[in-house]
């Protein structure tokens, strides 16, 4: 008994902490529903999620965190699924969009769209609230 509240503190204690500096990457099947895709990843409100479909046979990777650019950290596999999921997911209205389970497009303009990072621009596409 003290044990597993032990490690309910725990889990809290490293969720709480949010991770500016690095994005989670949770896989999904195509058109499978991100809420339960999220529900076995491990992060804290505020942190950079996003949500990215595996159109391969084999088994969905797990949840990674990324901290530098993705075409660089993340396998090559993984990288090309997520390309064809940003093309996909940018067809879609926002509406659809939101309904999937994305948050929403946040207001850019084009000076704040030239500051942001690969990872910010991903994020921004295929990011979930957290």
């Amino acid at each position: 008994m003290i044990g597993r509240g032990l490690e309910s503190r725990i889990v809290k204690l490293e969720t709480r902490t949010a991770r500016p500096d690095e994005m989670l990457v949770v896989w999904r099947r195509p058109e499978g529903d991100v809420s339960e895709a999220l529900k076995g990843a491990t992060f804290a409100k505020g942190d950079k999620v996003i949500c990215a479909e595996w159109a391969e046979d084999e088994p969905l990777p797990e949840p990674c965190w990324y901290r530098d650019r993705l075409s660089k950290t993340m396998p090559r596999a993984e990288y090309e699924q997520l390309e064809r999921t940003i093309d996909r997911i940018a067809q879609r209205s926002e509406m659809e969009r939101n309904e999937a389970g994305f948050a929403p497009f946040p207001t850019l303009n084009e000076e704040r769209m030239k500051q942001m990072t690969d990872a910010d621009l991903i994020h921004t596409l295929l990011g979930v609230q957290t």
